[in-house]
């Protein structure tokens, strides 16, 4: 008897003849609705936990009423999540924090996000880098409760024995491999999966469909998450990768194949090497039939202009070289659906994706913000109610606002604050003696906003009330995996690491109401240093200069990304970043200062002056968040409580340690939140208007002007 991949087989002339209604001539064509999220980051509740408030804008409960609608408008359809779901919410930071006391916690406890998604029938998940925040076992215990496989190809088992073969040039320890060890490594995870979904075509008929499902993780993690993966596992070229697997997974009967990227595509139409946005060199390869991507917390397609002028990029369209492609946003603010048209002409057999056909878009979230899955909601209802009770316990008294809002305007306090425990923390190993540092050698401190608007306009730290809680710790210190570190280095090294930052960060300003900002920068790449308070404790110790009058250093485009593979100087030689002083006095160029910072940042030997760095401490036993939470608590047990029996009280004090520079007077523009409306008034040379303006496809920030000293 001959079977076809038909579903429903004919297994006589006589049947095929009264029932099968195809022919080998006959063009059968099949709708399949692929429906993906991505970095969701623990984000399961609409709520906003350092505001403690409901907050309709983000969240997997109003997410899966998006889903829920759109694959009730199609027989066939397929749901996918991109990876970065187990970290990056307070709800995330509780789970992890249970395990940590407990590291069984999980083995009764599903994870809140696989309690919610299995609700919800996934088909496949990919691995994001943030994944690994945890650590290893964390990620085995937490995905051990997903009712879905997980791919991700470019991640494989340490092998030493491998990796010192004659043909690798590396150490015993190499973190990163070429393409002649993707035919004999061992995959860490499983690279890829091979589904069979019956659907129904058009003609009424149901097929089974093979659909190939292959991952892809940022190769940085290797830096990045460097105390958990190090000697444990190495990454390859996501390029170079998928090259390897596709044909395999065409070979094994693959009749579509979807790529699911955790990798973005901005500044990624470069054919370099374990780039982490690599979509685009992903999108060349033949036999990926569709891309459902993410990283960059962006959105695709789009009309924004984000993409423009990348070569094969219909952004509005939502084609890559042709192929449809979509990143739904962050946090679960919209889902990415592409249609696909697969077309067949021997009764299943073999199926192709007409790509002129199919088509790409971004579901937003109901118009009506008090809509939210119950089923979700209740699932989660316990962990919600945890995560809001710890988050409400109080460690400090204040008296003033500590907010984000104008971080790269003037220097603010919710960035201080990290830099002032960094700086505590430095100084207690000096003088424990854990860091030896010359009379004659700096500590210093960096830091940056992390809530800085990219989320969206309320995406800013903004702590306006009586008092520090945990809740303001997440809030100060988004990032709870980042661990300190310390690197060695010259106040040339400072300045030309401060040169990039402007580069990115500021245009060039001349004219009465010109752009101040590239509002797409990331904030959390915005450093800004900090050198404590000189030796009576009157002023700040350290003071810097950005003359943004002046061209950028380093190359950038106009949304402030950096040209090339690395850093390009302007022929020009121009310098944004003034003198350096400490204590009144100019530094000079060849000042050995130690600063304190995160292994995020000690990891980016891109960037020019921390490339010429040495690092002399790393220490996995804290979290940059901890050292913040330890040092509030400090300054708690140094403070007076001001009515017995209430929490201390502490004033912090702006070192206001840099100032942009321009033609004085000169009045310029820059968008913030509009919760930023009644602190303006607060600030020096900074008002409100009434216009309003958009950060890429984020709406409804408000405009305001800054005025040059």
């Amino acid at each position: 008897m001959f079977f076809t991949k038909k579903a429903a087989v004919c297994g006589a002339i006589s049947l095929a003849l009264l029932g099968c209604n195809s022919s080998s001539d006959s063009k059968v064509s099949m709708d399949l609705r692929l429906m993906e999220t991505t970095d969701l980051h623990g984000n399961m509740m609409p709520f906003d936990y350092f505001a403690n408030k409901y907050e309709p804008s983000y969240g997997f409960a109003r997410t899966a009423l998006i889903i829920n609608e759109a694959r009730s408008e199609v027989n066939n359809s397929m749901l996918f999540d991109n990876g970065d779901l187990i970290q990056g919410s307070p709800m995330a930071d509780y789970i992890a924090n249970q395990f940590d006391q407990d590291e069984d916690y999980l083995k009764s406890n599903p994870h809140p996000v696989y309690k919610a998604m299995n609700l919800m029938d996934y088909d496949a998940a990919n691995i994001g880098n943030h994944e690994f925040n945890y650590g290893l076992e964390f990620l085995d215990a937490a995905t051990e409760h997903a009712n879905f496989p997980y791919v991700v190809s470019n991640v494989f088992e340490y092998d030493e024995n491998l990796l010192t073969a004659d043909n690798f040039d590396t150490n015993s320890c190499e973190l990163r491999v070429d393409s002649e060890f993707l035919g004999v490594a061992k995959p860490f995870f499983e690279p890829y999966v091979m589904l069979d979904r019956t659907f129904t075509a058009r003609n009424g008929e149901d097929y089974t469909i093979k659909v190939g499902v292959i991952g892809f993780t940022p190769p940085n993690i290797m830096s990045w998450d460097k105390s958990h993966l190090e000697c444990k596992v190495v990454v390859s070229d996501i390029k170079q990768t998928a090259a390897h697997y596709v044909p395999l997974m065409k070979e094994q009967g693959a009749d579509i194949i979807v790529a699911v990227p955790h990798s973005g595509l901005t500044g990624a139409d470069l054919d370099v090497e374990f780039a982490d946005n690599a979509t685009w060199q992903l999108a060349k390869i033949d036999g990926i039939d569709a891309i459902m991507f993410g990283h960059d917390h962006n959105n695709f397609p789009t009309t924004a202009g984000s993409y423009d002028g990348m070569e094969g990029v219909d952004a509005p369209a939502g084609k890559i070289f042709g192929k449809p492609a979509v990143m739904p946003g962050f946090w679960g603010n919209h889902v990415g659906v592409i249609d696909l048209v697969l077309e067949t002409r021997d009764e299943g057999d073999t199926w192709a994706v007409n790509y002129g056909q199919s088509t790409a878009e971004l579901r937003t979230l109901p118009e009506d913000k008090t809509q939210i899955s119950t089923l979700i909601a209740a699932s989660v209802a316990k962990e919600h109610t945890a995560t809001q009770e710890y988050m409400a316990e109080p460690i400090l008294g204040i008296s003033q606002k500590i907010n984000s809002f104008f971080s790269a305007i003037k220097p603010d306090l919710s960035v201080q604050i990290v830099n002032e425990a960094q700086f505590h923390w430095g100084q207690q190993l000096i003088e424990e003696g854990g860091l030896e540092i010359k009379d004659d050698e700096i500590l210093l401190s960096v830091s940056a906003p992390f809530k800085g608007g990219r989320g969206g306009r309320d995406d800013y730290t903004d702590i306006n009330g009586t008092e520090l809680t945990n809740a303001s710790v997440a809030d100060l210190y988004v990032f709870d995996n980042n661990t300190p570190a310390i690197l060695k280095l010259t106040v040339a090294d400072v300045k030309e690491w401060l040169e990039t930052i402007a580069s990115q960060q500021y245009k060039t300003v001349a004219n009465e109401g010109d752009d101040l900002l590239h509002q797409m920068f990331r904030s959390y790449n915005y450093d800004v240093f900090y050198g404590g308070w000189t030796e009576n404790g009157e002023s700040n110790a350290l003071h810097y200069t950005i003359d943004v009058s002046k061209e950028p250093r380093y190359l950038v485009d106009g949304t402030g990304e950096l040209v090339g593979e690395t850093p390009q100087l302007d022929p020009n030689d121009n310098r944004r970043i003034g003198d350096i002083t400490y204590n009144g006095e100019v530094l000079d160029e060849t000042q050995v200062v130690y600063v304190v910072t995160n292994n995020y940042r000690a990891s980016n030997n891109w960037i020019p002056g921390v490339d010429n760095a040495e690092l002399v401490l790393e220490d996995a036993a804290y979290s940059n968040r901890e050292l913040v939470d330890q040092y509030l608590k400090h300054l708690a047990e140094e403070s007076v409580s001001p009515v017995e029996g209430s929490i201390p009280e502490h004033e912090f004090v702006n070192a206001e340690n840099f100032s942009l520079e321009a033609t004085s007077g000169l009045t310029v523009n820059f968008l913030s939140s509009p919760r930023a409306k009644d602190f303006a008034y607060e600030v020096e040379s900074i008002k409100f208007t009434e216009s309003t303006g958009n950060v890429g496809d984020n709406e409804g920030y408000s405009v305001y002007t800054y005025t040059f000293e």
